[in-house]
């Protein structure tokens, strides 16, 4: 399969998944003139984006984590033509999600981080470039989700990078990211990390795998605190990260490893934080599966 059979792929599976996504909502969903938006929402929105061309606008209540508030959905395009959506939860500005059509359009911190990222002798495609704003996240933050041709094993891998506007690299990951316009971090999760990571600071926000996962800066780590989404109550699954620098893996843990797993070499270490303890995961970069064996700290 080429490149473009598997993005025309990829098409059809995204709209199937949308529209999954939406018909959660479509019975409370009306469409709204642009001329009946509360006023507070008009007068928000003109202040940030001016006189951009509105398409649609839809309001309904809020399906995810059965918050029961009201979301206002504002389809328009900026002056550069590219798509923008810009969410208000409750008549408050929530997010904004703006679509780019090439990475030309990126800023240069994120663009040569990409390309540091990723091989020039690599052929990719892109499959959708985002930039994101969100309240509670700490400035802006891109998502990139492209397609690699692997001509060695006649496949094509999906990878997305998820790159702050400094530049810096908060997620990776072989697989795309659900649509973050139908998913949000809510205030309580916010609180919860303020709580246990003290002096954190939030750069953003992706639902992976249905998981809403929180890319954090904390003691210089990035890290990533995952909540089960599929619970109303937000129950805390993880927090990963990998081995920060200068940090040794306990002796017992490498005992243990090198016991269950003789013959197994690692480039990589992660520390994963679970309501079950901690434990350490041990990954070879160097294989297409990354295989990784999980060790627990105590």
């Amino acid at each position: 399969m080429n490149l473009s059979e598997t993005k025309h792929l990829l098409c059809v599976l995204v709209a199937v998944i949308t529209i999954i996504l939406s018909s959660c909502n479509s019975e409370n969903e009306t469409p709204v003139n642009y001329n009946s938006l509360p006023e507070v929402i008009a007068k928000d929105f003109n202040n940030r984006y001016g006189t951009n061309n509105i398409e649609q606008v839809y309001t309904g209540t809020d399906f995810y984590r059965h918050t029961g508030q009201q979301e206002t959905y504002v389809h328009c395009k900026d002056k550069a033509e590219n798509e923008l959506l810009v969410v208000y939860v409750d008549n408050v500005w929530n997010r904004s999600v703006l679509t780019l059509s090439d990475i030309n359009k990126l800023p240069d911190n994120v663009r040569q981080r990409f390309y540091k990222e990723l091989p020039q002798s690599v052929k990719y495609e892109f499959w959708k470039i985002k930039e994101i704003t969100q309240a509670c996240i700490s400035g802006k933050y891109y998502e990139l989700c492209y397609i690699i041709q692997d001509s060695s094993m006649n496949k094509n891998w999906i990878h997305t990078l998820v790159i702050n506007s400094d530049g810096m690299v908060l997620k990776s990951c072989d697989y795309e990211l659900n649509d973050n316009a139908y998913v949000r971090p809510l205030p309580t999760d916010i609180e919860w990390i303020f709580g246990h990571y003290r002096g954190a600071t939030v750069l953003g926000y992706v639902n992976d795998l249905g998981f809403d996962s929180y890319l954090i800066m904390h003691d210089g780590v990035i890290k990533s605190v995952s909540f089960d989404s599929n619970h109303p109550d937000a129950k805390w699954k993880e927090t990963r990260y990998a081995l920060p620098k200068g940090t040794t893996v306990p002796s017992r843990v490498l005992d243990t490893l090198h016991t269950k797993y003789p013959n197994f070499t690692y480039t990589e270490v992660f520390v994963i934080e679970n309501p079950g303890g901690i434990f350490y995961l041990f990954t070879d970069g160097t294989r297409a599966d990354r295989l990784g064996h999980y060790i627990e700290a105590n």
